[in-house]
Order: structure tokens, then sequence, then C-alpha cells
């Protein structure tokens, strides 16, 4: 998070907008140190928003309070192992200059 003051600010915007609209009460201390809190208050006041504002500080929170995570690219596919035919050291043909290299 490069703002140091972006969580703070959103989550006491995020209370007072869910004390007016919803006229219920958050707490903040659970929201920010108890996950299994945080996603069923965020889910319950996702399902009881009318107002956009107050969904995009739902959507926001989420993100900052439970980051998505990074998954690591799949490790690299072996290269195939050459055909045993056409093996120069199995004593087969080898094409690699031509059709009709020999």
């Amino acid at each position: 998070m490069a703002d140091p003051y972006e969580l703070p600010r959103l989550l006491s915007r995020f209370k007072l907008q869910v004390r007016r609209l919803l006229n219920q009460q958050v707490d903040l201390e659970k929201l920010t140190r108890e996950p299994e809190y945080a996603r069923q208050r965020l889910a319950e006041i996702e399902d009881l928003a009318e107002d956009e504002e107050l969904l995009v500080l739902v959507l926001r929170l989420r993100d900052l309070l439970f980051p998505p995570e990074v998954q690591t690219p799949p490790a690299p596919e072996p290269l195939a192992a050459p055909l045993e035919g056409n093996s120069p050291k199995t004593g087969g043909r080898d094409y690699r200059f031509g059709a009709r290299a020999w």
C-alpha cells in the first residue's frame, strides 16, 4: 500500500457511511483483526447497501484487507527428448541439414 493513511481513511469513511445509511455499527478493530468477522460484515453490508459509494467502499476494503493471492507461474515444461530412431548416437539418420542429408 503506497499511502499509509489510505486504509484508516477508508475505514473511517466506511463506518460513517454505514451508520448514516444503514443505521448500523461496525467494529473497526474487529474488522481489521478478525478475518471471519470482516468477511461476514462486509458481505452483510454489501447485501444491504443501496448507495454506490458505500458499495465501492466495501469493494476497496475487501481488496485491502484480503488481497488476492499471487499465483506462482507453473514451471516450464522440459524439452522433449529426441526421437530414438533419428539420433546420430543410435545409428539412425540425421535430417538436420535437409531431407537428403545422410
